[in-house]
């Protein structure tokens, strides 16, 4: 009886350590640089990937994002790696 408890209490005790884990990685961007979201922003990955695919190289490299860096904007060719961007347009190409 108590081997099957301590068994659980093992896995719940995992999956809280797996919790945390998770949990820290997520906010490193903020421990380490502040709460201003960077090149971190899931959203402006999306955007910018969705840009790609609609309107193609070239109108991607010259596009000036207006919804960043609110108020200034955000030259997007000079202020970014687009590896992931072209990786997930090449992805949903197929």
């Amino acid at each position: 009886q108590f081997f099957r408890f301590s068994g659980w209490l093992m896995v719940a005790a995992c999956l809280m350590r797996a919790a945390w884990e998770a949990y820290d990685v997520r906010l490193y961007a903020i421990r380490e640089y502040g709460p201003v979201i960077h090149e971190f922003d899931p959203w402006f990955n999306y955007r910018a990937t969705e840009y790609l695919a609609e309107r193609g190289w070239h109108a991607f490299f010259t596009w000036f994002d207006h919804m960043s860096w609110y108020p200034l904007g955000r030259p997007v060719a000079t202020t970014i790696y687009p590896g992931m961007q072209v990786t997930a347009w090449l992805s949903w190409l197929a």
